[in-house]
């Protein structure tokens, strides 16, 4: 993971090989995933920009009232690091 300007370059590919490697099954994911996660705002924004694009087309549901943004965005930023993650994992468990 390289962290240029607050940008995350993640190799999904070489994350999901370590993660075989150092655990045995798929329940720890959702943490590991958690884990990846930018935690300042600047970071959260940047790395949300990035991955998904500007956090404007953020459609506010009724279960996001009440919500910081922030947390909004790294919900979202969650579930596409959790999708690219799977896909690198899935592949991995295929080729085995």
């Amino acid at each position: 993971m390289k962290d240029n300007n607050n940008l995350m370059d993640i190799n999904w590919k070489e994350l999901a090989k370590e993660y075989k490697e150092n655990y045995e099954d798929d329940s720890g994911v959702h943490e590991y995933v958690e884990g990846l996660l930018p935690i300042y705002f600047g970071e959260i924004y940047s790395t949300y920009h990035e991955y998904i694009g500007t956090p404007l087309n953020i459609e506010i549901e009724e279960s996001m009232i009440g919500r910081q943004f922030w947390q909004i965005m790294n919900d979202e930023l969650f579930d596409e690091f959790l999708c690219r993650f799977l896909g690198e994992y899935m592949a991995i468990e295929e080729e085995e």
